[in-house]
C-alpha cells in the first residue's frame, strides 16, 4: 500500500450556504477559511470540503474513527461529528474511506440513510472487522478472481497473474476502497478531481502552530539530529 487517505464522501449532497454553514451545523462554532485548493492540497488545516457532481467530500482525520474498536478511547469531538453527519444527511448514501500505508491499514464504512450497513477494516495482512453484507461494487470487483474454499476459508485466484497465487479479503482491501470511490464519484481515489477549501476549526490553528513552535525548540542530540518529532494530526 502506497496511499493514506481520510475521506467521506456523501451522495446526494448539496451544500445550501456553502462549506461554511455545513461546518456551523457540525458544531464548529470557530471557522477560518485557508484556501482553495483542488483535492491534492487537502488537510492545509484542520478540514477540507469539496464537491463532484452531486457528491459531497469531507477529508479530514476525523475519518478514522469510523474504524475505532471497543476498547479504543472516545473522542467527543468525532461523536458530535458523526451523529450531526448522519442526521444532516439522513436521505443519503455516506462512505467513509481510509488508507494508510505506514500500517497496511484500509478500511471503507457505508451508510445508507442513517444506517451502517456495511464496514470493513484491517491492517498488517488481517480483517478486524467485517460487518454487512458485501456491496454490489464488492462483488463486481471480486467477479474478476475464481474462488476456491481451503479448509472452509474462501480464497481467490487471478487468472491473469496465477503467480500470485491465494489471495484472502485484506489483500483486496486498498482497491476496494479505490472502487467504492468510483461508485460515488465516477472515478477511483487515484484519479479523483475535485475543487474544494481548507478550513482551520476552533482553536486547531493555535495548538498547530504551539506544537511547530516546541518542535522547533526541541533540543538537539550530541549528534546535531533534532529530538524525535512529536506526533500531530494535521501532519501528513
Amino acid at each position: 500500500m502506497g496511499w493514506k487517505t481520510h475521506t467521506i464522501l456523501v451522495r446526494p449532497a448539496v451544500l445550501d450556504g456553502g462549506p461554511e454553514k455545513l461546518l456551523g451545523d457540525l458544531g464548529y462554532d470557530k471557522v477560518r477559511k485557508v484556501s482553495d485548493t483542488p483535492i491534492d492540497g487537502a488537510l492545509q488545516g484542520s478540514i477540507w470540503i469539496g464537491m463532484v457532481d452531486d457528491c459531497a467530500i469531507i477529508y479530514s482525520p476525523l475519518a478514522g474513527y469510523f474504524f475505532a474498536g471497543e476498547g479504543d478511547e472516545e473522542n467527543q469531538e468525532f461523536e458530535v461529528f458523526r451523529n450531526v453527519l448522519l442526521r444532516r444527511f439522513s436521505e443519503a448514501d455516506i462512505a467513509v474511506l481510509s488508507l494508510h500505508s505506514v500500517v497496511g491499514h484500509w478500511g471503507f464504512a457505508i451508510f445508507h440513510r442513517g444506517t451502517l450497513i456495511r464496514r470493513q477494516h484491517g491492517y498488517d495482512g488481517m480483517v478486524i472487522a467485517d460487518e454487512g453484507s458485501r456491496l454490489p461494487v464488492e462483488e463486481a470487483y471480486l467477479s474478476k478472481f475464481d474462488r476456491h474454499d481451503v479448509d472452509g476459508v474462501t480464497r481467490y485466484r487471478d487468472p491473469r497473474h496465477p503467480e500470485y497465487g491465494d489471495m484472502g479479503d485484506p489483500d483486496f482491501g486498498e482497491e476496494l476502497v479505490f472502487e467504492i470511490c468510483r461508485s460515488f464519484t465516477g472515478f477511483p481515489l487515484d484519479r479523483l478531481q475535485a475543487d474544494g477549501t481548507n478550513f482551520w476549526l476552533n482553536d486547531d490553528e493555535e495548538e498547530f502552530l504551539r506544537a511547530e513552535a516546541n518542535m522547533v525548540r526541541a533540543p538537539k542530540r550530541a549528534d546535531g539530529v533534532p529530538g524525535s518529532r512529536p506526533w500531530w494530526k494535521f501532519w501528513n
